[in-house]
Parts: C-alpha cells; structure tokens; sequence
C-alpha cells in the first residue's frame, strides 16, 4: 500500500472536523469588535479601567484558548496518521477477530489481511475472503 494513500486519508477526515469549527468566532473577530467598541466610546464617558483590563484578560485567554485548540488538532490529526500506519502494518498477516457463529455463539474466526480501506476518517479491514472487519474487533494477530 502506497504510503500516499495513508496521508490522503488522514487529510480527508482533518479537512472534514475542521470545517465543522469555521462557524465560530476567531480572535480576529474578537479583537475587531473589541478595536471598535474602543473607536465608539463616548470621550467624555470612557471605558472604565476595570472593565477594559477584564476584555484585555478575556482577550488573552481566547488566544490562549485558539493556541491549544490548534495545538489538538496538531495533534489529533498526526495521531490519525499514526493510526492508518500501524494498521498497514497488518497487512499480509493472520487476524482473529470477534464473530458469532449460527447459534449465536461467541467465536473467533481468523483470516489474512490483504487491504485496507479508509473513509471518513473511519478503517476497515479487508480479509483474503472480502470479509470486511473493524479494526477495534481484531482479538490475535499471527
């Protein structure tokens, strides 16, 4: 398996849980209404000292809050990564994995690794039979 394929699937889920975040507000947002307000103030009535050291200090702790946000998401997506490698490296080798038999019985059936596939962040294990399984329900590897 091509190492190119692994770093497309880990873009794709990335690209898609940070369009879920774009609809918040960012610093920039922030610091442009707070640059405003000051703009607008009566000069004859300013901002109390109090009340702009507290908006300086909730300034402060929203960029310090978008830092580690970015620094998760760093994080999470090389985590990702890491992921979708090491179950390449199942590839080609013997898996027992959780089934259930016909009576409905608890079995572990087994099988050789022959691909993996990756969508939506999501991976499965493909078996020499076409058997698809979730890499969570993987018990043995030979």
């Amino acid at each position: 398996m091509a190492l190119t394929g692994l770093i497309n699937a880990t873009a794709a889920s990335t690209a898609a849980a940070n369009s879920a975040t774009k609809n918040t507000v960012s610093k920039d947002d922030f610091l442009k209404l707070f640059v405003t307000q000051l703009q607008k103030q009566d000069p004859m009535n300013p901002m109390d000292s109090t009340a702009f050291t507290a908006q300086l200090a909730q300034f402060s702790s929203l960029e310090q809050l978008t830092n580690i946000s970015d620094a998760l998401d760093t994080v999470l997506r090389y985590q990702g990564s890491l992921q979708n490698t090491l179950d390449a490296t199942l590839i080609g080798k013997q898996v027992g994995y959780g089934a259930t038999d016909s009576s409905g019985a608890d079995i572990t059936k087994y099988g050789t690794v022959t691909a993996l596939t990756f969508d939506q962040g999501s991976t499965t294990v493909v078996l020499e039979d076409g058997t698809k399984i979730d890499p969570s329900s993987i018990s043995e590897i030979r």
